[in-house]
């Protein structure tokens, strides 16, 4: 299985290298499933879905045609995945009005070529709410996040920092301990011209649940339930 964290950086770097195949000339066996639900707090899930010909690291997107279609499933709702292409970044999206702790999203594969993938099957985590940070936090001291809302054993912890003027950072947390600090010199300017000194940077948590892909799809897949929250504050020298 691969880590969610590393599809997200392999796409990401590979973005320029991407390319599109259709699907009609494809059997279900040939393709790798990345399937998440994703619930940021504010009452919704969107449930993603990214086909891929081969393993990912092949940066081959699957662009449905013909009768094949993606269908997320949440209690009686049904809704037909909407399509969306980005740099041959292909992917697939519908959302749902429910995010609560256990919420069930089914993903069925509908296909003319063969029997295509009835039922792959992801749930929520619990939520969590994030505690308050500075405003303003120098990069030489050390930078903390707590929050309320435990979740369940089996369920991973994760976190990533994005800003203009830093380089990207990221950390996986034992367990479910409720704070991460993150040591003076995690945060480390950019290297070369026109840098701020200073930027936004966006702290993100989020609790994952690994959910089960079905076996029809060949090339294996990931499927992740996950919650995700964050805050930002200005990173100074």
């Amino acid at each position: 299985m691969i880590a969610k964290l590393s599809l997200f950086a392999l796409l990401t770097a590979g973005a320029t290298a991407c390319t599109v195949t259709e699907s009609d000339s494809i059997l279900t066996r040939g393709m790798f499933a990345d399937i998440s639900a994703t619930a940021d707090g504010t009452g919704s899930t969107t449930v993603s879905t990214t086909l891929f010909l081969g393993p990912p690291s092949d940066l081959i997107f699957i662009n449905l045609v013909g009768g094949d279609e993606l269908i997320a499933h949440n209690g009686n709702q049904s809704k037909v995945m909407s399509e969306s292409i980005i740099l041959n970044i292909v992917s697939h999206h519908a959302t749902f009005a429910v995010d609560d702790e256990d919420a069930l999203f089914e993903v069925e594969f509908v296909r003319d070529v063969d029997a295509g993938a009835p039922s792959s099957i992801v749930t929520l985590p619990a939520g969590f709410t994030l505690g308050a940070v500075p405003a303003s936090v120098s990069r030489n001291v050390d930078f903390g996040v707590n929050w309320t809302g435990t979740g369940a054993a089996a369920d991973d912890m994760s976190w990533t920092a994005d800003g203009s003027c830093i380089e990207g950072a990221s950390g996986r947390l034992s367990g479910d301990p409720g704070s991460v600090t993150m040591p003076a010199g995690t945060f480390r300017k950019l290297s070369g011209a026109n840098i701020p000194d200073s930027c936004q940077v966006k702290v993100t948590i989020e609790r994952e649940r690994d959910g089960d892909v079905d076996l029809a799809f060949g090339k294996g897949g990931t499927a992740t339930g996950v919650q995700t929250r964050s805050v930002t504050f200005t990173s100074t020298p």
